[in-house]
């Protein structure tokens, strides 16, 4: 068991090593002789096929009209004739296959028909309708050149050994011709007007326009020698080609929609295929035929043992097509436009990743995966050197010193402290507040400074320029004069201050003008050597030219002419292999230091995105794994984007690494936001926002109806607007409104991903589709609405309403305000005529013939009163200039006033609230005590007594009372005139009352005690009822009656017994009570009830019980119906002797004290009463 445990520990660790092996391939690839045309056995690849180079073809004529003719040999040239060219004739020219180089160009005095190398690639033969000629491939020597007359050429063929060449026109077998003098002798009698020659055998069938044909043979005839006999009769469709097959046992017809296949054994119909134009394999295991122009176009490769599909591949143009000479390469001649062939080579791509398989690092990429330039898929290249490739990598750009975990992360690539997105390994700005915008590197407006003048960009009204004179034109005049003399120059580029502008001529020269479009520097151009792309530098008035060479290997030279020294530099090499540069991809830093561009090699078929210093031109990047179409910078050039119309690439500018891609539509052309957080794509009408810092869709806009075309996007100096041209139509013929595009300019404010319009022009209608050209610092704008036509000066209308700046007299109007002719309106008017516009004029509404002073004021306007002290809100100091706040506008005229304009009256020298006129207490002390006449306390006698309020204990005494020295009358210290104080009394009174009144309601005129307490008011035998009230005044009993009466001292129903003795309450007073207090009659009645066995104790119980049970049975029947059942609490009456207060004639009780349970003692019985 140990041994198996040691044996799967060793197998693991095998596998754990040989997993974090780099499976990426770093074997450098390139395309040569023996990579491309090199098989063993010749046999066709069946399977995927990619185009792997492309190169143009000059053949001498810039315009040309039908299909081009083509021809591949076995010895490895290819041969290319234009056909109807406008100006003249083609050339005929002859490339190597191995690297694409022309070897040989015929000059061709006529328009051909045919053009087809001999089998063995030692002739090509030459034919227009009325001459043929025979080249030696060797020395391209003419070895024969012979006119036909009277019949012209239709069909051409050469025998399989390479010695005859048959010309077929239609009559008498046309001609024919043999090696090695290339003697006409004599041929066949047909007049088949196709023509085609057995591969092996001696034998010539021919077709005539009816679909019938005849065979040929070369045969001994007795007595005759050697002559061609016909042999024997076929009949086809009628078709407009025929071809043999490589062992001539089958004829190929075709049709304009298909390719019949015959068997020559008895010339029956085989096979049947949806398509034309046939070619064989140099081996003749295969035929290359394409789909007709009724179906999707593509290249289909036939088997030719059973004629089934084996492989296809669409290109984007059609055109003739052929094997190379050991059939690895399909070459395809195609005319691209009028003026412009194309040759382009394909290559088997066995794993269909669009990588030919000689290029391709990553021979086996899964179909479900896009691989790069050099094949590799993401699962098949590891980009940061982390042992985990990128499919799988989740942090693909880990610093190469960093630990990570088995997602290919960094503890700083999971970490994004400030939340904004950006991971705290690229983190440049890592406090960014959570509703800020950051960029790619972490930062929002707030943080950065792009210009680098010491204001952040969200407070910058310049955010991209360090000068800070940013115009901020609204709209543009569209409707302005042309430029004169500026008809010949097309592309124009003018340089950051707008001293220069560069354009071409229609002969691809380059010219230098100025500003008023007058050429002073010519760089001339060529059709091989010819200027591809330019850019101004966005600081210097320096201008990066491009150059392509199609036919040199000088790598793309670009040179630099200076706008200081107007001169022109010498030539710099862009990289190696560049045949071209893509336009539009030249783009420089927003600093300068340096440029991009994007470059196309025609040898190895690959795109390469270059980033070189600008001041020592060496690379600083080079990346060929995307097939860029349009670059850009960043606003603040930390970053480079890329697009390819189907994707956004992003390399980092300070590492120089590249960073990510990631999926987007219509990236070829694409726009970025000043604020730098969006990049804009646009599809037709609609906007699409990707954020910079991860790429990735934020909002879509549709910026106008449907049937549109955004053709511009251009941002304002400012920033904060954009201008957009949408074609909104376009007519080529039959245009009520003119021919061409259709346009119309909007302006929109712009704020991160939100766009508001401001403004639209009326249809702007020209032939060429529009494109303004912005003056760098908004001077103008430029279209050129025609091809020939002069280019159009658009002018700023920085306000937008309507008037161009030169002639607006008032430029700073609203967008919603209505202008008059001078272009003013609103609070720019002059509404009370005094020479200031509403919007200077600090008084609008100045009467009308009174003078006012700079600021549109009149005197009494700031100074109503006339005093000289300015209105406490003047907004100008008048005329007259005056001075101060008024802070008493009021004052009457020739009164002395203060500096505050105050006259004494209106002044308030004590300061106490109230004007001097209204003040009756002048020098008032108290602050903020002062009544409305200005008194304060120690002013006021409020109750009229002679003793100011400050110092009178005893306010509100009655008017004529006598009162003490501290305002306070007899009654307001006695209120019950009995001579004791009331408790609280603030003095003693006139009279000198004395002591602490303890009964204050004494009754008039009683006597009283020390306490002020009279008889009636005290309890002398203290059985708690006053003497006044009390009827028994010797009480000893704790408990008494209200009347003070104990029950033994009260006799209630007078019968002469004490009610405690009483044992008959309420005995009749006409009746005589016994000692026990009963009469005779209450004894009768007593002893009757105790001798009556009715109503015995237990008759009385029993019957109690049965009245208690039935009560209860109906209480429990009336809470079942009910629901409820609310009983009722008991209450604890007061013991009879406790004492209440009197109130309202009652003495009232609260029992138990806070229960508010209340009772009244029943002035009939003494008894108390609960209160319900």
């Amino acid at each position: 068991m140990g041994r198996r445990i040691v044996f799967l520990s060793v197998i693991m660790s095998l596998l754990f090593i040989i997993s974090t092996v780099n499976p990426i391939m770093t074997e450098n690839f390139s395309f040569e002789d023996s990579n491309s045309q090199s098989t063993s056995g010749r046999s066709v690849h069946y399977g995927n096929w990619v185009a792997h180079r492309e190169v143009p073809v000059d053949v001498g004529c810039n315009n040309f009209w039908s299909d081009p003719l083509f021809d591949s040999s076995s010895d490895g040239i290819i041969a290319m004739y234009a056909r109807e060219c406008f100006s003249g004739y083609s050339d005929v020219v002859l490339f190597d296959v191995v690297d694409l180089l022309l070897i040989e160009s015929i000059e061709i005095e006529q328009d051909l028909n045919f053009l087809q190398f001999s089998p063995d690639g030692e002739y090509l033969a030459l034919a227009s309708p009325e001459n043929v000629k025979i080249y030696s491939t060797s020395n391209w020597e003419v070895l024969l050149d012979e006119d036909i007359s009277n019949y012209y050429i239709q069909d051409m063929t050469w025998s399989g050994d390479s010695n005859r060449l048959v010309v077929a026109t239609g009559n008498n077998g046309g001609h024919m011709y043999e090696g090695p003098d290339w003697d006409e002798v004599e041929g066949t009698t047909s007049n088949g007007g196709l023509v085609a020659h057995h591969p092996s055998e001696d034998k010539l069938w021919y077709l005539n326009s009816d679909g019938t044909g005849n065979v040929y043979e070369y045969q001994n005839v007795p007595l005759a020698g050697y002559q061609w006999v016909m042999t024997r009769s076929f009949t086809v469709a009628n078709v407009e080609e025929m071809i043999s097959s490589p062992d001539g046992s089958e004829l190929l017809f075709t049709d304009s929609y298909s390719t019949y296949i015959y068997t020559t054994s008895d010339y029956t119909q085989e096979e049947v295929i949806d398509a034309t134009g046939p070619s064989y394999s140099f081996d003749g295991s295969t035929m290359l035929i394409g789909a007709n122009y009724w179906a999707d176009y593509g290249i289909q490769l036939i088997s030719t043992d059973d004629w089934s599909l084996e492989g296809r591949f669409n290109p984007e143009s059609y055109g003739e097509y052929a094997f190379s000479s050991n059939d690895s390469e399909i070459f395809l001649f195609t005319r691209e436009d009028s003026s412009l062939l194309q040759l382009t080579g394909y290559m088997p791509d066995t794993d269909s990743d669009g990588v030919a398989d000689y290029r391709d690092e990553c021979p086996e990429t899964d179909s479900d995966e896009d691989s790069n330039s050099a094949g590799c898929a993401p699962s098949q290249r590891d980009t940061d050197l982390d042992g985990i490739n990128d499919r799988d990598d989740l942090c693909p750009r880990t610093k190469s010193n960093a630990s990570i975990d088995g997602y290919g992360c960094s503890v700083a690539q999971l970490t994004d402290s400030d939340n904004d997105g950006v991971s705290d390994s690229d983190d440049v700005c890592p406090n960014t507040s959570l509703d800020a915008i950051p960029d790619r590197k972490g930062c929002s407006s707030t943080q950065r400074d792009v210009d680098g003048d010491g204001v952040v960009d969200d407070l910058d009204e310049c955010p991209l320029y360090a000068d800070n004179d940013c115009p901020r034109v609204v709209f543009w005049d569209t409707s302005t004069s042309e430029i004169e003399n500026s008809s010949g120059y097309v592309g124009i580029e003018i340089s950051p201050d707008g001293q220069y502008i560069a354009a071409f001529d229609y002969y691809s020269n380059l010219h230098i003008l100025n500003s008023e479009f007058q050429s002073f520097y010519v760089i001339p151009g060529g059709y091989y050597n010819y200027i591809s792309d330019i850019e101004w530098s966005p600081v210097d008035n320096d201008l990066l030219i491009f150059w392509n060479t199609y036919w040199s290997d000088e790598g793309c030279p670009y040179q630099v002419w200076n706008g200081t020294t107007q001169i022109l530099s010498e030539e710099f090499d862009s990289y190696d292999d560049c045949t071209q540069i893509n336009r539009d991809t030249v783009r420089f830093s927003p600093d300068g230091t340096k440029f991009a561009f994007t470059g196309f090699s025609w040898i190895n078929y690959r795109t390469t995105t270059i980033i070189k210093d600008f001041s020592t031109h060496t690379t600083l990047l080079e990346d060929n794994d995307f097939s860029v179409d349009y670059l850009d910078f960043t606003t603040d050039g930390g970053s480079l984007i890329g697009g390819d119309g189907y994707q956004f690439i992003m390399w980092d500018t300070t590492e120089y690494e590249f960073v990510k891609s990631s999926r987007a539509k219509n990236t070829d052309m694409f726009y970025l936001t000043p604020d730098g957080n969006y990049i804009l794509t646009s599809d037709d009408e609609n906007l699409e926002f990707y954020k910079t810092s991860d790429l990735e869709l934020s909002k879509t806009t549709k910026l106008t109806v449907n049937e549109s075309e955004i053709t511009d996007i251009t941002f304002s100096r400012s920033g904060d607007l954009m201008y957009a041209s949408v074609m909104v139509g376009y007519c080529s013929w039959g245009c009520e409104e003119g021919e061409g595009a259709l346009t119309k300019l909007h302006s929109y404010d712009i704020d991160g991903n939100e766009l508001v319009l401001l403004r639209s022009s009326e249809i702007i209608n020209t032939v060429n589709i529009l494109s303004p050209v912005y003056h760098p610092l908004e001077q103008s704008a430029y279209i050129k609405p025609d091809h020939l036509s002069n280019y159009t000066e658009w002018r700023p209308d920085s306000d937008g309403d309507g008037f161009i700046d030169t002639i607006d007299e008032c430029p700073g109007t609203s967008l919603d305000v209505e202008v008059d002719e001078s272009g003013c309106g609103g609070d720019q008017l002059d509404d009370d005529g005094d020479g200031l516009a509403n919007f200077e004029d600090l008084c609008p509404d100045s009467p009308d013939g009174i003078g006012t002073d700079e600021n549109g004021c009149t005197d009494q306007q700031v100074d109503e009163d006339f005093d000289g002290i300015c209105n406490e809100d003047a907004p100008s100091d008048g005329p007259s200039n005056c001075v101060g706040k008024d802070q008493c506008p009021g004052s009457a005229s020739g009164i002395i006033i203060d500096s505050n304009g105050c006259s004494w009256a209106q002044q308030d020298n004590d300061g106490d609230g109230v004007i001097n006129v209204d003040d009756l207490c002048e020098d008032t002390e108290i602050a903020g005590d002062a009544d409305e006449n200005g008194c304060d306390r120690k002013q006021r006698d409020s109750d009229d007594d002679s003793i100011n309020d400050y110092w009178d204990d005893c306010e509100s005494t009655l008017v004529g009372d006598v009162i003490d020295d501290v305002g306070c009358s007899d009654i307001q210290v006695d209120s019950d005139s009995d001579t004791v104080c009331d408790q609280g009394a603030a003095s003693s009174g006139p009279s000198n009352c004395t002591s602490i009144d303890t009964c204050p309601n004494t009754g008039v005129n009683e006597s009283v005690d020390v306490n002020g307490c009279s008889w009636n008011q005290l309890d002398d035998d203290g059985d708690g009822i006053f003497n006044k009230f009390d009827q028994c005044p010797g009480t000893m009993a704790d408990s008494v009656a209200p009347n003070g009466c104990s029950t033994w001292q009260a006799d209630t129903d007078g019968d002469g017994v004490y009610d405690a003795n009483d044992e008959c309450a309420n005995t009749d007073p006409q009746q005589v009570a016994n000692s026990k207090g009963c009469s005779s009659q209450q004894n009768e009645l007593i002893g009757t009830s105790s001798n009556n066995e009715f109503l015995s104790s237990k008759t009385l119980v029993g019957g109690a019980g049965f009245v208690i049970v039935l009560l209860a049975a109906l209480l429990l029947l009336r809470k079942k119906r009910s629901g409820t059942y609310d009983g009722e609490s008991e209450v604890e009456y007061p013991n009879y002797a406790t004492r209440g207060n009197m109130r309202e004639g009652r003495e009232w009780l609260e029992y138990p004290q806070g229960s508010d349970e209340w009772f009244y003692r029943d002035p009939s019985t003494q008894q108390w009463v609960h209160r319900k």
